[in-house]
C-alpha cells in the first residue's frame, strides 16, 4: 500500500489541542483540527455545532434555489411541496442525526432552518405572526428535533439486532476505562433520546 504524504492528514481527538508530529519517509504529515469524511465534519474537540450550522446553510441554499420553481409555484399543491421538502431539503440538514447528541444550540439551528422552508411552502413570512405549531400542523410535518429523536431510537433498535462482534454494537455498549476529565461532561448519545427531561 502506498501512502500519499501530500493528501494524508492527521487529527488528534482531545479536549485540549495536542501537537502530534507524524513523519512518513522523512515527510511530515499535516495535522488538522477538522476534517470532512462522508459528509460529516469530524473535529478534534468533538464539537458538532459547526457541522449543524453548515448543514443548515446547505439546506437554506437548496431551499433558495427551489424558491421560484417550487415554493412560489401557484399551480402546485402544498402537500406536493411538503413532500419535496421531506425528500430533498430535510435529508441535507439532518444527515448523520442518528449518531449524534444534539445540544440546545443544534436544536435551535435545525428548527429555525425547518421553519424557514415551511413558511415558504405556505407563502408566509414572520410578519404574518403564525405560530410554528400551527404551520407544522397545516403542513403535516413533525418537529425536526422530535423526528431526529425517533430516528435515533430506530438506529438503536437496528444496532440491537446486530451481532455482538459488530463495531457499532461494541461502541454503543462499551464504557471508557479512564477517568472523566474536569468540567461539564458532553451530552451522551443515549441521553439525547432516553432522558425523561426531553420532549416526547
Amino acid at each position: 500500500m502506498e501512502i500519499s504524504t501530500t493528501k494524508t492528514k492527521s487529527l488528534v481527538v482531545s479536549k485540549e489541542p495536542i501537537r502530534c508530529k507524524l513523519v512518513v519517509e522523512d515527510r511530515p504529515i499535516e495535522q488538522v483540527m477538522r476534517v470532512a469524511y462522508l459528509g460529516v465534519q469530524i473535529s478534534s474537540n468533538q464539537d458538532r455545532t459547526r457541522e449543524i450550522k453548515e448543514q443548515a446553510n446547505k439546506a437554506a441554499r437548496i431551499s433558495g434555489a427551489l424558491g421560484d420553481i417550487v415554493w412560489n409555484n401557484k399551480h402546485m399543491r402544498n402537500q406536493t411541496k411538503v413532500r419535496i421538502y421531506k425528500t430533498i431539503v430535510r435529508p441535507i440538514m439532518t444527515y448523520g442525526i442518528e449518531t449524534r447528541a444534539d445540544t440546545k444550540v443544534m436544536k435551535n439551528a435545525l428548527r429555525t432552518a425547518e421553519m424557514k422552508v415551511l413558511r415558504n411552502v405556505l407563502g408566509l413570512t414572520l410578519r404574518d405572526k403564525r405560530r410554528n405549531e400551527d404551520i407544522r400542523s397545516e403542513c403535516g410535518v413533525p418537529d425536526v428535533v422530535r423526528w431526529g429523536r425517533n430516528r435515533r431510537r430506530l438506529w438503536n433498535a437496528h444496532v440491537e439486532r446486530m451481532g455482538d462482534g459488530r463495531i457499532a454494537k461494541i461502541v454503543r455498549d462499551g464504557t471508557p476505562g479512564t477517568r472523566r476529565p474536569l468540567g461539564r461532561p458532553p451530552k451522551r448519545w443515549r441521553d439525547s433520546w432516553t432522558s425523561i427531561s426531553q420532549e416526547a
